[in-house]
């Protein structure tokens, strides 16, 4: 499967560091997303109307990540507005890829198991003499620490109540990190998550495992 990484970052969103784990089992893979919400949501927002802030240039690729978005929104409560019927809510959203780098720890490809002499000396205790001092022996470290690359996916949606002036009701920041995956692959999780556990606590933070099949690369 091509993992071409061709999409530009677009928007950084400056949180804790978290590492995501792909976890092999007999079956599945786990690809793992976290989410940070904030929300002051309306106690009468249950079946109101919302609409996407879609602008006139929007491009496929970010209406195919809409469309993904709008299969979760019924978490919220609300109805998408049909035709010309104004709408009380709006949804907007953006995302990008940034590259980064860690150290990992990998096999060494040149690893001879081999023992070499230790030395160790100093004070402490003793019935004679305060002074010890020894000779030992330890194996050569098996591991290396290696620099690798991978990619941060970003994901951030929010929702302004146009009854209250625009004000902001609810944000979500959705991150996910891959070295393997492509943006149209990892968002169909990112958008999965965007509503997990609405509306949630400020502030806090979700980690959301999903299981996908072994076969396929992530």
């Amino acid at each position: 499967m091509n993992t071409v990484f061709s999409k530009p970052s677009l928007r950084i969103f400056p949180m804790a560091a978290f590492v995501l784990l792909l976890t092999a089992c007999s079956t599945t893979q786990q690809f793992t997303t976290q989410t940070t919400s904030f929300q002051q949501w309306p106690a009468n927002a249950q079946g109101q109307l919302y609409r996407f802030n879609t602008y006139a240039g929007q491009n496929l690729e970010k209406a195919s990540y809409e469309s993904l978005l709008r299969n979760h929104m019924w978490k919220t409560g609300l109805i998408e507005a049909a035709g010309s019927q104004k709408a009380r809510f709006e949804v907007s959203f953006d995302y990008g890829v940034q590259s980064r780098q860690q150290m990992v720890r990998e096999n060494d490809p040149f690893y001879d198991p081999f023992f070499y002499p230790t030395f160790n000396f100093g004070w402490g205790w003793g019935y004679h003499h305060p002074f010890y001092s020894g000779v030992g022996f330890a194996m050569a470290p098996q591991y290396r620490y290696v620099q690798a690359s991978y990619n941060r996916y970003q994901l951030h949606v929010s929702i302004r109540d146009l009854n209250n002036s625009g004000a902001e009701v609810y944000q979500a920041t959705v991150l996910a990190d891959s070295n393997k995956a492509s943006l149209t692959q990892v968002m169909p999780f990112l958008t999965a998550s965007v509503f997990d556990g609405f509306p949630g606590k400020n502030g806090q933070v979700r980690k959301i495992n999903f299981d996908i099949e072994k076969n396929e690369r992530n």
